[in-house]
């Protein structure tokens, strides 16, 4: 398991107004874009810069456009998040999505159909975590990782790392009396992360959420089943009462005692 972050040296305070919303620092500038574009649909969740209407071809020239990697950003935006070495301890909610028997899947396939369904999971997912104003963390072999800020998706982010979850349990055919066309299980966990720029002095860098939020939420996922939504304790509290949850006491990996935490399963009409 990743050791907790304990070097102070790497709390930037460039992040926490950024990640949290509290843009006092640049509220000059965000009034500015704002008047700017003032009939964008779009806009950079940081700067707030127009990705559409008439001044969108302005803002392109400036280098506000959407960054390709994540449209929630600006290009030049990412450069000063890139530029902005360490981060800060802030409350997150993590949505982990694995697919189940993807090796036995594999096995049963040629590599072209593996990779083509594996793609349009990729695809589904990202879908889904943008619409859910989440960050893609990483989307990698059989997973997928968003992260939800409050500084993006409001001060509901828990909620919607758990309507996400249903979201991609509904998406990939969970609900479907003919069976998914890709059996994933889900994860959703709360709690505070160190988030921020990860990177070396040659200039290589990831935007990363650290910690033990991190290990737990992966661990939860490891718990789902095919079709299942695992939440832990944390995010119940949002949600209790909206949903049927069965509440499981499970024996996770690198935990000396069982953890409480609820199921939600999705049932074929």
């Amino acid at each position: 398991m990743t050791e907790p972050i304990d070097q102070p040296r790497e709390i930037n305070p460039f992040w926490h107004p950024v990640l949290s919303g509290e843009f006092r620092s640049m509220r000059r500038g965000r009034q500015l874009f704002r008047m700017l574009s003032p009939t964008a649909h779009d806009r950079c969740r940081i700067c707030l810069a127009g990705f559409d209407g008439f001044t969108a071809p302005l803002m392109h020239a400036l280098r506000r456009g959407p960054w390709h990697r994540n449209p929630h950003f600006c290009e030049k935006c990412e450069e000063v998040l890139r530029e902005q070495r360490g981060g800060t301890e802030i409350d997150i909610a993590v949505l982990y999505a694995d697919v189940r028997g993807s090796t036995r899947m594999a096995a049963g396939m040629r590599p072209s159909e593996f990779a083509a369904l594996m793609q349009r999971f990729f695809q589904t997912s990202t879908k889904i975590f943008l619409r859910s104003e989440a960050v893609v963390d990483k989307m990698v072999g059989d997973e997928v990782i968003g992260i939800y800020l409050p500084g993006l998706a409001g001060s509901g982010f828990r909620r919607r790392a758990f309507e996400a979850g249903l979201d991609l349990l509904r998406a990939t055919g969970h609900e479907n009396p003919a069976g998914p066309w890709l059996p994933i299980g889900v994860g959703v966990h709360t709690g505070v992360a160190f988030v921020g720029s990860i990177g070396d002095e040659s200039g290589a860098y990831q935007f990363a959420a650290l910690g033990e939020t991190m290990n737990f939420g992966a661990r939860l996922v490891a718990a789902a089943k095919a079709g299942e939504l695992v939440i832990s304790e944390a995010v119940w509290k949002e949600v209790s009462g909206e949903v049927a949850a069965e509440p499981r006491n499970l024996k996770l990996k690198g935990y000396a005692q069982p953890v409480r935490a609820y199921t939600v399963r999705m049932k074929p009409d």
